[in-house]
């Protein structure tokens, strides 16, 4: 988990059910922490970062994460306009991890009328009968998560290849180059990777390019195309398709949601 020197935020730990908790942070960083209550979490104008013990996740700017009551968990966030949205929730945990989901209108909505219309302290049925049905709704609206999730290398081996793939993700990456420059095998290094990380290297490769270009993306002065060059491609139109594959859209349009 990476140290970090953005200004720590306190984090309250109760909450009546259904609060929706909508703040401007910016930059900001918590201590590892847990809620009794479930929460989903809506970033904006930012990229949000939510570590637990067991992994590190991302949260593009408008998509969701859900992060389980009890889980320990860190956040962090190194935009300098990122708004944060939150819903805290009893009820049974959906999942037992943290998931992360693309944009949905519907769930946005949801939010919305609660903001609005929720009366929370005072249980009037209106607020009763919408937050029982947001709650029976919840596993429809999060159905399918991205598949964008790091473990982080306990051995040192691998914390020194996944720290060199890092700080050269805007070269032309290949196996060869990295085993030799650990002297080790293209075999052993693929293996070992893969048992230790529980993803090939190629696709930690590709996601941590796909994290770093969502943060460049907030830097509206830079063109896509060098985006595109500084995480290690050469095809804009070939990093545009994998991009919208990750997160059903494409870099122009997700720059538009900043």
């Amino acid at each position: 988990m990476p140290k970090s020197t953005i200004p720590f935020v306190q984090c309250a730990k109760n909450f009546h059910d259904g609060t929706i908790d909508l703040r401007n942070y910016r930059q900001f960083n918590t201590e590892m922490h847990a809620h009794d209550q479930v929460q989903v979490l809506s970033p904006t104008n930012g990229t949000l970062f939510i570590y637990t013990e067991k992994a590190s996740f991302c949260v593009p700017s408008t998509f969701f994460v859900y992060i389980p009551a009890h889980v320990p968990h860190k956040i962090i966030s190194r935009s300098q306009q990122l708004s944060l949205k939150t819903i805290f929730l009893d009820m049974n945990n959906m999942h037992e991890e943290v998931k992360v989901y693309p944009s949905n209108e519907l769930l946005n909505h949801f939010l919305i009328f609660g903001q609005r219309h929720w009366k929370l302290k005072d249980h009037d049925a209106l607020t009763t009968s919408t937050l029982e049905a947001f709650k029976s709704m919840l596993p429809i609206l999060l159905a399918k998560p991205i598949l964008l999730q790091i473990t982080p290398a306990k051995s040192e081996l691998m914390i020194q290849v996944s720290t060199y793939i890092l700080q050269h993700l805007d070269n032309k990456l290949s196996i060869a180059e990295i085993s030799a420059n650990f002297f080790l095998s293209e075999r052993t290094l693929f293996r070992q990777f893969k048992e230790e990380m529980q993803i090939t290297i190629f696709q930690f490769i590709k996601q941590h390019r796909l994290l770093k270009a969502l943060q460049l993306l907030e830097n509206k002065d830079m063109h896509i195309a060098e985006i595109v060059y500084q995480v290690g491609y050469e095809s804009v139109p070939n990093f545009s398709n994998l991009f919208k594959e990750y997160f059903g859209l494409s870099p122009q349009q997700y720059r538009t949601r900043l």
